[in-house]
Formats: structure tokens, sequence, C-alpha cells
């Protein structure tokens, strides 16, 4: 059975993706700074404010083993939500913070008009772009993935922006991936019910070795 990493730091409700990870026929395991990343695939999930997670993954040295993970491009970095947009280089929320910096670009407040009201929750529509690294996810273009949030990530080369998604009127980034090793959902598989494991499962199968 293949081990999937999930990264424990505190943020984020790890227990249901834990569950959904088991559930498709995986073996999720902890890492904390206590331990090493021992798997291929590693999951950076995050629910919260951008700078008390930074602030943790750089007080539990957790950042610098994500930058050693990276480094060998037979792995696979999966952020989730708050996960994805700490991968940019900064978030304006909570004045500016410094992200990862592993993707070109900033995280900032959805835009709104006056009846809006945020998070921005529900099950949206997801359009999926074609791209030669990332194809086999064309499969689930249109389908609809469950958001909870009220930033999105602005990534400066469009490159970097593999799927979008629509709020009051505006597109925003839904799937952001820097080479093939780095890849980041604004929404969460973990939540998307029947769709959402089957999302997981076809990232993880053609990511492992």
């Amino acid at each position: 059975m293949k081990k999937i990493t999930i990264i424990d730091y505190g943020m984020g409700n790890i227990r249901s993706l834990y569950n959904s990870v088991k559930f498709i026929g995986y073996d999720p395991i902890f890492y904390s700074q206590k331990n090493k990343i021992d798997s291929n695939f590693c999951i950076l999930p995050g629910v919260g404010a951008f700078n008390q997670a930074m602030k943790l993954l750089i007080e539990k040295k957790i950042s610098v083993e994500l930058e050693k993970f990276i480094k060998n491009k037979n792995n696979m970095l999966f952020g989730i939500c708050l996960g994805m947009q700490l991968f940019f280089d900064e978030s304006s929320e909570n004045f500016n913070t410094d992200g990862l910096g592993m993707i070109k670009g900033k995280v900032k407040k959805i835009s709104t008009k006056k009846k809006d009201i945020l998070p921005n929750v529900g099950w949206f529509k997801t359009n999926i772009k074609q791209t030669k690294t990332f194809n086999y996810l064309s499969q689930f273009d249109n389908e609809k993935f469950y958001y909870v949030h009220s930033l999105v990530a602005k990534p400066d080369e469009m490159t970097n922006e593999i799927a979008t998604c629509e709020f009051n009127g505006e597109k925003f980034c839904a799937i952001t991936a820097q080479n093939s090793n780095i890849i980041g959902t604004q929404f969460h598989p973990e939540k998307s019910s029947k769709i959402g494991l089957e999302f997981l499962d076809c990232l993880i199968k053609n990511s492992v070795n």
C-alpha cells in the first residue's frame, strides 16, 4: 500500500483528509517536525489565517523540509485550500505575510459587492485547462467541487493557473501548479463527495511511482 504523507502543523481538519486518503486505498501518515517526510506524495492542508500558518511552518522547520522535498522531481507536493495559497510569494491577509515562494504570485481577498457575504462557500463548477503535464485532470472539467474561502491566489504567470472557478462574475484560480511536482487546489477534494475522492485518487495514481 502506497504511503501518503499529510503535514500536521496545527492548521486544518487533517482527520477528514486522513480518512479520505485511507478510504481510496492508500496508507496516510502524519508528518510533524519530529520525523521525516517518508513518501513521495505529500499533502499540505490548511484552514485559517495565512500568517499563523506560515509562523507554524517556520517554527516547526517544516518549510525547510518542504523545500528539500520538492527538489526531488519524483516527489509531488499537493496543497489544499490555504495549503495551496501558502505556495505563493505573499498574502495581503492581516497585512503582508511572506509565503513559501514556490509559485510566483500573491494571495488577495476576493472582490465583492455589498450584497456578497464571505467566505465563499458551496459547490461550484470548475473549468480545467488543457495542459500537457496534468492532462489526466481534464476528465474533471466542469465538475463541481466544494469551496470555502475568502481569499484567492493570483499567479503572476497564467501557465501556473491550470483551472478556474467563478465568484461574483470574476474568475479565480481553482488549481495552480509549478513544474510537474507542485500542485494545489482552492477547493477541498476531501469534502467534495465522490467526485472529490476520484480527483484525489487520480492525482495520486498519476504522481506516485
